[in-house]
């Protein structure tokens, strides 16, 4: 068994757009904690390279094209590498909305994608004798978001890559929280929460790179925030720099005490391996004269929930800045249905764009790490989607999100059916028809079995 890890820091400057919050004024200002790309490379009858970047999102065209670049430097197969974006989102803007239209993106963007090359390449070149080992945590530092109470996974699994004489070199945690503590008043970078995690991981383990992989979040916020309600204004407010430290030491706390415990071993067998999955976006399932027909109908139904002529052609650009303008004032349970009338017709419009198709391949990756299995997926899967992952499988497997880019949201068949499910973000960010989730797992146990 052999094992690598590297990180290169993002020399970002300052005065560039953050990503991650629609409410958000302003550009970067200054950096609080410094941002990363990390690699960590495994080798033992297969090979493995997680990459790992510090940002909000990459568009799956941005995490292909890396994927191949850094397949080519290091002379793996491109399935065996994974990009991974951590989602903070008080990272800079990486041009996914000029690459969907077909233009290059700021150029800012290209040395972040080089740094990642870079460190990819490092991590694969100080490839040594190791020995791996699972084991995992628990860590409350999120609620759901959509209801009291509501589903939450608080497991961070955990993975400690020790050199051959049994000093720790990586700790890789996977974990399904959303790194947004800080919120869209923030102008500084930062990793949000994840970086007090780090940090507190790298204090307990000196030699050890600590590297953040993000699981199952979609509908998990930090407890420092409450319920999301379209109905709400202000909801993108962020807790601050002090609660983004307590929720990242007491996560990071609670690796380091898992990370201890962990016995690690030379013979465990690592295997990455991928397939595509076609996938119909909203709209599409019953054929086109259908899908036109819908939008149509979704147009209309947004143009009325505005007060605008349904009969005249509408856009989704003048819809989303009249939707606060048109609703605010209105009782709750008005707004709430007026605004999920628009969205849903802009979730209906755009899908085709955002995933490159109407019904195009979406790529899922597979890791084996001995009997343990870890899922990659180009989206934000909600919680129930990562217990569905892991029910049954052995101790350690996970499934990570915005693994090879970012396809919106990818929520349980069972968050559609759901009581106003329509009216939830998650569903209204959504790309894909809604089975798409189990679609996705049934690649994975495919892959598994493989």
């Amino acid at each position: 068994m052999k094992a690598g890890a590297a990180e290169v820091r993002l020399e970002l400057p300052v005065g560039i757009p953050l990503m991650g919050y629609g409410a958000r004024q302003g550009v970067a200002q200054a950096v609080h904690d410094p941002l990363h790309t990390r690699a960590l490379y495994l080798e033992s009858g297969g090979r493995a390279l997680l990459v790992q970047l510090e940002v909000c999102l990459l568009a799956v065209s941005q995490a292909r094209a890396l994927r191949e670049r850094i397949a080519r430097r290091t002379g793996l197969a491109p399935q065996e590498v994974w990009i991974a974006a951590t989602h903070t989102h008080s990272g800079p803007e990486t041009g996914i909305g000029a690459v969907l239209a077909g233009e290059a993106p700021p150029a800012w963007v290209e040395p972040i994608l080089d740094a990642a090359v870079e460190a990819a390449g490092w991590a694969v070149r100080r490839a040594a004798r190791a020995r791996i080992g699972l084991g995992s945590a628990r860590a409350a530092i999120g609620r759901n978001r959509r209801e009291p109470g509501g589903t939450v996974d608080p497991e961070v699994v955990v993975l400690r890559v020790d050199g051959a004489g049994g000093t720790p070199r990586a700790i890789a945690f996977v974990h399904g929280t959303h790194p947004t503590v800080l919120g869209h008043e923030n102008l500084e970078y930062s990793a949000d929460w994840p970086a007090a995690a780090a940090a507190t991981v790298r204090a307990a383990f000196p030699s050890a790179l600590p590297i953040f992989l993000l699981g199952a979040h979609a509908d998990v916020d930090p407890r420092t925030r409450g319920l999301q309600d379209l109905a709400q204004t202000g909801q993108s407010l962020g807790a601050g720099f002090e609660a983004c430290a307590a929720l990242g030491r007491e996560l990071g706390l609670a690796v380091a005490e898992s990370a201890a415990r962990i016995e690690t071993r030379d013979d465990l067998e690592v295997r990455a391996l991928g397939r595509s999955v076609a996938l119909p976006v909203h709209g599409a399932g019953d054929g086109e004269d259908a899908r036109r027909e819908r939008l149509a109908r979704r147009a209309a139904e947004a143009a009325r929930a505005l007060g605008l002529d349904p009969a005249e052609p509408v856009r989704v650009a003048r819809l989303l800045a009249l939707e606060r303008e048109r609703t605010e004032g209105l009782p709750a349970e008005e707004r709430r249905e007026r605004i999920s009338r628009v969205r849903l017709f802009v979730r209906d419009r755009t899908a085709e764009r955002v995933a490159g198709g109407l019904r195009p391949d979406v790529l899922v990756q597979l890791l084996r790490i001995g009997s343990a299995a870890w899922l990659g997926l180009p989206a934000e899967a909600t919680a129930e989607v990562g217990l569905a992952w892991k029910a049954g499988r052995a101790p350690g497997s996970a499934l990570l999100s915005n693994v090879g880019g970012w396809l919106r949201y990818l929520p349980h068949p069972d968050r559609f059916r759901a009581p106003a499910g329509e009216q939830h973000y998650e569903v209204l960010m959504s790309t894909f028809e809604p089975g798409a989730a189990l679609a996705l797992l049934a690649a994975g146990e495919a892959l598994a079995l493989a």
